[in-house]
């Protein structure tokens, strides 16, 4: 996620903070009635690398690439957006999408490719990528300044909730996890909680 500047082309990242839970619900009491917003439902779709922390999502036909650039003393994360492109995708882009997972570029025999395709061709091959379906419910809101959100997710038939807090500012995300108290070494990103969700934390590729 990126925040406007005053200069446009620019990007931003965005350090972050997030947790899995089967339930929630003490820490959404916590939060107040800031958390009591309406919920934005989508499916998505993750490509999990069991080699890397890259965070790669398709939603409403769009390939959406986060690099993780750095983490602090505090266990925060900062997450920068790298790329971004429509399906179909053409062979520079599914390039650039394999260049971020550090995988050599498969044998391409068309010139683009619809997201199943995609997935099917290029994705599933591949032993250290997973493709993970998620249907999601999003509440988002702001809490103490940073940008906030629950989620209610089922990750391939899996239910979870989520909670994160994100800013470019840490010191934000830090004073809002200490009014919460909550622990900011127990970050846990959308790929390491999917990959726990489907037990591919402990796989090896």
């Amino acid at each position: 996620m990126v925040v406007a500047s005053k200069e446009p082309d620019k990007i931003i990242p965005r350090w972050e903070w997030r947790t899995f839970s089967p339930d929630l619900d003490a820490l959404q009491r916590a939060v107040g009635p800031l958390a009591d917003v309406t919920p934005r439902d989508s499916s998505e779709v993750y490509i999990l690398c069991l080699r890397g922390p890259q965070s790669v999502k398709l939603r409403d036909g769009v390939i959406d690439i986060k690099r993780l650039r750095q983490v602090d003393d505090n266990g925060l994360e900062l997450w920068e957006p790298v790329f971004k492109a429509k399906f179909p995708l053409g062979r520079s882009d599914i390039a650039a999408a394999f260049s971020e997972w550090q995988l050599p570029l498969p044998a391409l025999s068309g010139d683009s490719y619809t997201i199943e395709a995609f997935l099917t061709s290029l994705v599933a091959p591949q032993p250290v990528l997973r493709a993970a379906r998620v249907e999601k419910s999003r509440r988002g809101f702001v809490f103490q300044g940073c940008m906030a959100e629950f989620v209610r997710l089922a990750v391939d038939l899996h239910p979870l909730q989520s909670f994160a807090l994100e800013h470019e500012d840490r010191s934000l995300i830090l004073a809002a996890l200490e009014r919460l108290g909550l622990d900011s070494h127990a970050d846990i990103n959308y790929p390491l909680g999917l990959k726990r969700a489907l037990g591919l934390d402990r796989v090896v590729a």
